[in-house]
């Protein structure tokens, strides 16, 4: 989770504002910048000759990232991708980079070419470079995960970004935007109306159309990047328990989907828990309390493996993923089968409950 920068800058006219320092160019602003003049800046312009992005460079966007699914990989480099785009199961051996993609699914529309891949340049890619390292320190046992606040941080960001980057989730979010949108309009076309000029558009929708036919687009993708950076949802996660569980080779494989992670309700409760398959052999494992800790430690490695499986097949949108095809019959059985309501979901859930419930005061007013 990245933490906002902050300073004072004296303005021209003398008098003192609070700057935020870019994530993007590392210089100081006080007015955040637009699309447009990141895409015109003269650092962002350097900094991205110097990192050799280009603007087709990453249109193939991983919501199930490449690093992850290398992990299940067998000798000759591939995964088994197990799926069922019709009534049967459908199995195919592919390398990591073949699956768990949508080209463009983080793209900007409507901007320069320069940055209309920043999402995935600047945001999804170091997310899942500095979980990698992260990752290794969670497996060698590496203390600095547990003081360093950058890797703990990095590993917190990955894990809420896998609740929230895949596909269905920006729909949800979309949709959830349009909603809100739908809410606030009838006010803003009143305003429009009001001050509306001779030469302009009759109606809001069509003045937006004209200047701006993609900013839900970029709204919806601008939000989904602050959701997956949430200080709140960071910060209970850092303040959990970590833990890395080894199975025995006598144990069953850990299986992956793209619903890997396996979360209770809420984190603030005492009984709260986060699992996530991290090999075949290995889980990752956190909670709030040393009571919890110290349930799952007594668990039965088997047992756990094969309650982590189902749930994780059940929750699977499209894809479940294993390193032997020996799962066909019990990824048949469950894969779909019980999926509970998203982050993202739950998350607009409350904004929708909020929003009726501020409707509902106004009307009692």
């Amino acid at each position: 989770m990245v933490e906002p920068v902050y300073r004072d800058l004296k303005t021209d006219d003398g008098s003192v504002q609070r700057a935020v320092l870019c994530k993007f160019c590392d210089h100081w602003y006080i007015q955040p910048c637009t699309d447009a003049t990141q895409a015109k800046c003269p650092n962002m312009i350097a900094k991205r000759a110097l990192l050799n992005h280009s603007a087709q460079s990453s249109t193939r966007h991983h919501y199930i990232p490449v690093f992850y699914l290398k992990r299940w990989r067998g000798n000759d480099g591939k995964i088994w991708e197990f799926s069922r785009p019709y009534r049967h199961i459908y199995t195919k051996r592919v390398y990591p980079v073949q699956t768990g993609f949508v080209d463009r699914l983080y793209e900007m529309k409507g901007v320069p070419p320069a940055i209309a891949q920043q999402v995935e340049d600047e945001f999804m890619k170091p997310v899942d470079s500095f979980a990698a390292r992260s990752l290794s320190m969670l497996e060698t046992q590496n203390d600095r995960i547990n003081y360093e606040s950058k890797y703990r941080s990095a590993w917190s960001l990955f894990l809420m970004t896998l609740l929230m980057r895949m596909p269905e989730d920006l729909e949800v979010l979309a949709a959830a935007v349009a909603d809100e949108w739908a809410r606030e309009f009838p006010n803003l076309e009143e305003r429009y109306a009001m001050k509306r000029r001779v030469d302009d558009p009759p109606t809001l929708q069509e003045f937006i159309d004209q200047r701006d036919p993609y900013h839900m687009s970029r709204w919806t993708l601008d939000l989904a990047r602050r959701l997956m950076d949430h200080e709140g949802i960071g910060q209970l996660l850092n303040n959990m328990r970590w833990f890395v569980l080894t199975a025995s080779n006598a144990d069953p494989r850990l299986l992956t989907s793209d619903r890997p992670v396996l979360i209770s309700g809420t984190l603030t409760e005492e009984n709260a828990y986060v699992f996530l398959p991290i090999a075949p052999n290995r889980l990752f494992v956190a909670v709030n309390s040393n009571d919890t800790e110290i349930i799952v430690r007594r668990r039965v490695m088997k047992e756990l493996i094969e309650g982590a499986n189902k749930l994780i097949v059940q929750h699977a949108v499209k894809y479940v993923y294993g390193t032997d095809d020996g799962s066909v019959k019990f990824v048949d059985q469950h894969i779909g089968k019980s999926r509970p309501k998203s982050l993202m979901q739950r998350l607009r859930d409350r904004r929708n409950e909020d929003a009726e419930a501020k409707g509902k005061g106004h009307q009692l007013g």
